[in-house]
């Protein structure tokens, strides 16, 4: 069989560098990759030359409740990570846990993005009712960030006026706090008046995993289906071939000891709580969060229609039978 050349869009992963490097061969394909950190989700949606891309796990739910298709998901997540490190205040709010936003005004990038979801479940998981807070989407930095389509928003839940950022309106006492995947500009500055709201935020996310044994998945693969439909082989080999990068990082990183001057303890203990491979792929090594990510977007409102592991991944699924 001569090899299929394919289009996958994707950011920067340390865990995928054997794969970009040439390292792991993929038998059938030639995979041509566009690595874009800020883009690659549009990209993948937006681009039709592209064939496989990443995805936001929450919007992909949101095209599948809406009986959208268009990609056939692969159970390989790129991106998993904690939230507690996602709020951000004032030195002078008060506010240095979760409950304390109970009654509070709080801006956030995105209302569907996968990353705020799981913030969103942080909070109901700490007992404060998504209701309880007045929501503002905007532009954190940005005044001229183009936003995405956000959907129909819950009535406490209000678009920031044009040209106005986040992180002003945190600074003009009009915001209590926000709710965001990075720092706001001036968070690293001497004396800056931004903080988190949780300073040690490991410790708040280790407690958060000690307590639901949940490591958060935030994006996945995706084909497209007229790709997957022609060649349905195409997801198994990929799968494969993501996987093998992962194991190839694994047992290599012990070595990349110049990254920082501790990583082998951070290392250490990571591998102790989390596992070898704190990023497993599959529905079944997955299943847990991909049930809380599901039943999060239907109690959340993002969807309309319950979805489960089994509807998401169900091509998948039929692959493996």
């Amino acid at each position: 069989m001569g090899e299929l050349s394919l289009t996958v869009a994707i950011k920067h992963y340390d865990h995928i560098s054997p794969l970009l490097a040439g390292d792991i061969p993929v038998d059938g394909l030639d995979l041509d990759f566009v690595r874009d950190n800020d883009h690659a989700l549009d990209i993948t949606l937006g681009d039709p030359s592209v064939e496989v891309g990443e995805l936001s796990f929450s919007r992909h739910l949101i095209r599948l409740a809406d009986g959208n298709r268009s990609f056939v998901g692969i159970p390989v997540f790129p991106t998993q990570r904690f939230r507690e490190r996602c709020f951000f205040t004032r030195h002078d709010t008060g506010i240095d846990d979760l409950e304390s936003l109970r009654g509070t005004r709080v801006g956030t990038n995105e209302w569907p993005a996968t990353g705020n979801t799981w913030s969103r479940a942080v909070l109901r998981e700490r007992g404060v009712a998504l209701g309880d807070i007045d929501w503002l989407v905007g532009p954190v930095d940005d005044p001229d960030f183009i936003m995405r389509p956000q959907g129909d928003l819950p009535s406490n839940v209000a678009m920031a006026t044009t040209g106005v950022t986040l992180r002003e309106q945190l600074l003009a006492g009009e915001l209590d706090a926000i709710m965001c995947p990075l720092p706001p500009a001036g968070y690293h500055d001497e004396d800056s008046p931004i903080l988190r709201v949780y300073d040690d935020y490991r410790a708040a996310e280790k407690a958060y995993y000690e307590r639901t044994r949940i490591y958060p998945p935030h994006h996945l693969m995706g084909i497209r289906r007229a790709v997957f439909e022609r060649d349905p082989w195409i997801a198994t080999r990929l799968y494969d071939a993501f996987e093998s990068s992962k194991r190839q990082w694994q047992a290599h990183r012990r070595r990349l000891t110049d990254t920082v001057p501790w990583l082998m303890p951070e290392l250490e203990e990571t591998t102790a709580l989390l596992g070898d491979d704190w990023l497993p792929y599959g529905v079944e090594a997955k299943r847990k969060e991909i049930e809380k990510l599901c039943r999060e977007a239907y109690e959340q409102g993002l969807i309309e229609t319950p979805l489960d592991p089994d509807s998401v991944f169900a091509e998948w699924r039929q692959l493996q039978q």
